[in-house]
């Protein structure tokens, strides 16, 4: 059998790729408040079954099994998505601390891959803004998701947003069957224009919904305010409140100047979602599940069901919104293999030699390796002698030993790096 790799290995290179983007998310969350957490990898199966959180496609996809060995000998799961685990993490640890909580994570999630050569496991870093329903918590997130990307190297960030819940209230409005509304959601999900015109053209209204699903796109919160003047009917009643929010979200939003595309057709793989909901892509129009950088948005019903299966004392809507990142998406992205291939050749290749192996000598060893790596540099240290032969594979060679140099240290070689940049980070050297 012929041997083949998988694609759910992180290689050498993807992994540098993978601590740019956890630097870059880890430090926005610090700017932000979020407290890091990490959630369980199998968890018992109810806790994605009972809440109605994910879609039918996405709950065939998880693995799960009867754990006859363990305590419970319950039916588990091991993990499809990271936000019903932070639901449950809150309602075990910190749902009596205080209900305003901001939490990040990071962690892979598993489902079924219909070949080998198909990913199985994905990696994601996300954060959950616990309690606050105001409209300053979905620009947060929102900002947040889209500062990280640009962050590492992205310039075109393709950011679509979507309400399901004001297309379901749409949907309802129509007076269509049980059965023509789960297969109308399920053909606007898979973007099947022609199933979906279909069952629309059952309705005298449909047209109006077709249209905004299809033919219309939305890049301003003055689209928004067009159609709720188009929506002035009694029985658009029920409507109206989801449409002034998601108004005041994009108001908020062009006054950040931050670009996007209202996009109804985006309902996604999650039922969890109550308000805003959003993707941001590597291209104007989504092709494939690759394009996928970032997705996330409001869920206020979920934690407080969890709460309810938890049998958790509590009455009360917790509200909710978050994004997650597509690692794997993101570092296997065009955008940063370039970035990377064009900086390899200008990062300067560091040999620090340890050449008389004592404790003081190592400790000066790795303080000059911190420095050197917090400029950009790749030192790294040895306790093996650098055969003169061997200089010129590296930017510099640098010899550390307390008993023999002044400073501790000297350098043996030096082909890129000026002598001036050299003092001006580790003062005069005693070159011999």
């Amino acid at each position: 059998m012929k041997n083949k790799s998988s694609k759910n290995d992180l290689t050498i290179d993807e992994i540098l790729r993978f601590r740019k983007l956890e630097n870059a998310f880890l430090s926005r969350c610090r700017h932000f408040g979020y407290r890091e957490i990490r959630t369980a990898t199998i968890e018992p199966l109810h806790i994605f079954s009972a809440l109605g959180a994910l879609s039918d496609a996405k709950l065939r996809r998880m693995y799960s099994f009867l754990d006859w060995d363990g305590w419970s000998g319950e039916r588990v799961a091991i993990k499809p998505d990271s936000t019903t685990c932070v639901a449950r993490f809150y309602g075990d640890h910190l749902y009596a601390e205080t209900p305003r909580q901001k939490l990040c994570y990071l962690e892979n999630h598993f489902e079924w891959a219909d070949s080998w050569d198909e990913l199985s496991e994905r990696w994601q870093c996300g954060v959950e803004n616990i309690g606050s329903i105001k409209p300053e918590s979905d620009i947060e997130v929102i900002y947040m998701a889209y500062d990280i990307l640009q962050n590492i190297g992205f310039s075109d960030i393709y950011l679509c947003l979507s309400y399901p819940a004001l297309i379901r209230e749409l949907i309802t409005s129509l007076s269509l069957s049980e059965k023509d509304e789960e297969t109308l959601i399920r053909s606007i999900r898979n973007n099947d224009e022609e199933r979906t015109g279909e069952i629309l053209g059952r309705s005298g209204e449909g047209e109006k919904l077709r249209r905004l699903l299809f033919l219309l796109e939305g890049r301003s919160a003055n689209y928004l305010k067009n159609l709720r003047a188009t929506l002035q009917d009694s029985k658009y009643e029920n409507v109206r409140p989801a449409l002034e929010n998601f108004i005041s979200v994009c108001e908020r939003l062009d006054l950040l100047e931050c670009p996007y595309t209202i996009d109804f057709s985006l309902l996604g793989d999650f039922e969890y979602y109550t308000g805003i909901q959003f993707q941001m892509l590597s291209t104007s129009v989504r092709k494939a599940g690759k394009d996928i950088l970032c997705a996330g948005g409001r869920y206020d019903n979920l934690i407080g069901d969890m709460l309810k299966l938890l049998d958790r004392e509590n009455t009360e809507t917790v509200p909710a919104v978050g994004f997650a990142l597509y690692m794997r998406n993101i570092i296997r992205h065009p955008v940063l293999i370039e970035q990377a291939a064009a900086t390899k050749d200008k990062r300067q290749n560091i040999c620090i030699c340890i050449s008389n192996i004592t404790n003081h000598n190592v400790k000066t060893g790795q303080r000059l390796s911190d420095k050197l790596s917090g400029l950009g540099f790749l030192a790294k240290i040895t306790f093996n002698p650098v055969e003169q032969e061997r200089y010129e594979s590296f930017g510099l060679v640098i010899e550390v030993d307390h008993e023999r140099f002044d400073d501790g240290y000297q350098v043996l070689f030096s082909q890129k790096i000026g002598k001036a940049l050299l003092m001006n980070l580790f003062g005069e050297f005693n070159d011999r």
